[in-house]
């Protein structure tokens, strides 16, 4: 079992759902890997952009769909994203669009790091790999053969 003081790598994604349009898709495999122990939501917010790009933050009971109950994400939030996140993904979406904005700890590597920490060793270190940087150095690698 892991210590209560170690953590997993934390991630972000944010997704965005255009004109707004949020299905049960996606949400039901989230709610899957929060069970299973795979992962531990930080934080889960939704940003609406309006059409005279004004931005908002929301409530997940905001969107009412049929399939699924999306308030269940209510309250999953840290404060780990701050105005200048919300603004950041604001940019990137479209007038009318939705994003969900997702802060997850990774908790399936918990139980290697505890047992090195266990037997001596220190984290010293983690970080983020973007697609972009893995592209670039499986481009790179190709190139290089």
């Amino acid at each position: 079992m892991a210590s209560q003081d170690q953590f997993g790598p934390i991630e972000y994604v944010a997704v965005e759902f255009p004109d707004g349009a949020i299905t049960a898709d996606g949400f039901e495999q989230l709610l899957e890997i929060v069970d299973n122990g795979t992962i531990r939501i930080l934080d889960l917010e939704f940003v609406v952009k309006a059409a005279d790009n004004s931005l908002r933050v929301v409530p997940a009971s905001t969107f009412d769909l049929a399939d699924f109950d999306l308030s269940q994400f209510d309250g999953a939030a840290s404060g780990l994203l701050d105005a200048g996140d919300i603004a950041a993904v604001g940019e990137d979406i479209a007038a009318g669009s939705v994003a969900a904005v997702l802060v997850y700890e990774e908790l399936t590597v918990l139980p290697v790091l505890d047992a090195w920490v266990r037997s001596g060793a220190r984290v010293i270190t983690e970080g983020h790999i973007s697609v972009d940087e893995l592209a670039d150095a499986l481009n790179e690698t190709e190139n290089n053969e």
